[in-house]
């Protein structure tokens, strides 16, 4: 997954030392960890060592500091640190199997990040437009909308059910979303959809349940939207809200299907759900669900799903975010010709 599975690299326990020593590290990765963020340095530092997480996860666990490799996806993507003292044990052993300076890595961490029911909307969480960095496009929309209210709102629970017809195409999302206000004067809310289509017709976003339209920006070229939420009520500092909306995505040509449907998530999310619900008559040859980082970037395996005979099946993730949370599917199209 990341790296080559190969490990030809003299052990670490034997000679990892003199290699620090020797200041053999790529200008990049010395400056990583020497500025940070700490999940930068890391994912260099192991990208560098050209040890897959395979081989980091047994050269820890021979030293007797054993972590996991989903944990070791997590620290490099930023959806967690290490922060428990086994896990801090564990990072101190982690910079002599990457051939790293001794605490260079443990020295980026900071202080601990709130759990639990402290954690609100973080103040310093990226702007929503540094997500977008690579899409011009929609960078240029996010210019032209507020979004400083989205920061404040705490993420408890997100469902989305994905309709799915018999060739295999998305054809509307239901969203439902649960949020909680950390600060006095909240009204609204900011969602992107990327349809990622040439189609003529413009994706519909259909309010449902306490919200209405605010202001909505559209690129008819990419078929990508940027819309306001706006909440039937201001909510003061703990409030909550519960609201849901639909998105009917236009029919993609068949050039440009992909077959899949995923979650950028800025701010985290206790609790995200994601459903699909296929033709019953017409279910896919394959489904399944995938995490990447803020990149897109895949970190971690991905895992099957089992569709039921009424055609659905779901995906969970919990304490979710930053990073992206997917589902893809095999169509069966058998004679429709496509």
């Amino acid at each position: 997954m990341t790296g080559p599975k190969t490990d030809s690299r003299p052990s670490p326990a034997r000679n990892g030392a003199d290699q620090r020593q020797s200041g053999v590290l790529s200008a990049e990765l010395a400056e990583l960890l020497r500025t940070g963020p700490f999940e930068v340095a890391l994912r260099t530092a192991i990208r560098s060592s050209r040890l897959s997480l395979e081989r980091i996860q047994h050269r820890l666990r021979t030293r007797g500091t054993p972590v996991s490799i989903t944990a070791l996806s997590y620290w490099q993507s930023g959806r967690r640190r290490p922060e428990r003292p086994d896990s801090l044990l564990a990072l101190r052993e982690l910079e002599n199997v990457l051939s790293v300076p001794d605490g260079s890595l443990s020295a980026l961490l900071g202080p601990p990040r709130p759990r639990g029911r402290t954690r609100q909307a973080v103040s310093d969480a990226p702007p929503l437009s540094s997500l977008w960095a690579e899409n011009a496009s929609a960078e240029e929309l996010l210019t032209k909308i507020d979004t400083t209210q989205d920061s404040q709102l705490t993420r408890l629970n997100h469902h989305d059910i994905v309709h799915v017809d018999r060739s295999g195409e998305l054809t509307r999302i239901r969203t439902r979303k649960l949020v909680r206000s950390e600060a006095n004067g909240v009204d609204r809310c900011v969602i992107m959809f990327d349809g990622a289509s040439t189609s003529d017709t413009d994706p519909v976003i259909r309010p449902i349940r306490s919200v209405r339209l605010g202001k909505v920006l559209t690129d008819h070229a990419r078929d990508l939207v940027v819309a306001e939420l706006v909440f039937d009520r201001t909510l003061e500092r703990g409030d909550t809200v519960l609201f849901e909306y639909e998105i009917a995505d236009p029919p993609t040509p068949e050039n440009e299907v992909e077959h899949s449907f995923a979650r950028l998530f800025r701010l985290p999310v206790r609790q995200y759900v994601v459903e699909l619900q296929f033709d019953p008559a017409h279910p896919p040859r394959r489904t399944e669900s995938y995490v990447g980082d803020s990149t897109t970037q895949e970190i971690e395996p991905p895992k099957p799903l089992v569709v039921d005979r009424f055609g659905r099946t779901h995906a969970v993730a919990l304490d979710f975010g930053m990073g992206v949370f997917g589902v893809r599917w095999d169509p069966d199209l058998g004679d429709s010709g496509r």
